[in-house]
């Protein structure tokens, strides 16, 4: 397989499950529909493994996904599911 296409599958996976966690740490709150959530998620993780890979040190042959890629990514998923999780707190039901 192509290793571009791993990284990018990779980093697909990485949001789902991103996006996944942010609504489990939702329940008994109005979450977000999961669909919402885990393209929130898969946004966030392809852009802070772009800001990553940008600002680190780039791998041997042009490789996408090196190490501070997977950082970014990881950071960018975080910080969505935290500012999503953030957001919809902040919302107060209609009386």
């Amino acid at each position: 397989m192509h290793p571009l296409l791993l990284g990018v599958a990779s980093l697909v996976v990485l949001g789902a499950v991103a996006g996944v966690a942010g609504l489990l740490l939702a329940r008994g709150r109005r979450g977000p529909a999961a669909s919402t959530a885990v393209l929130v998620g898969v946004v966030a993780t392809f852009a802070g493994a772009f800001t990553g890979y940008f600002l680190g040190a780039k791998g041997g042959g042009g490789a996408f996904l090196t190490g501070p890629a997977w950082a970014g990514a990881a950071a960018g998923a975080v910080l969505a599911v935290v500012l999503l999780l953030s957001v919809l707190s902040r919302r107060r039901p209609r009386a």
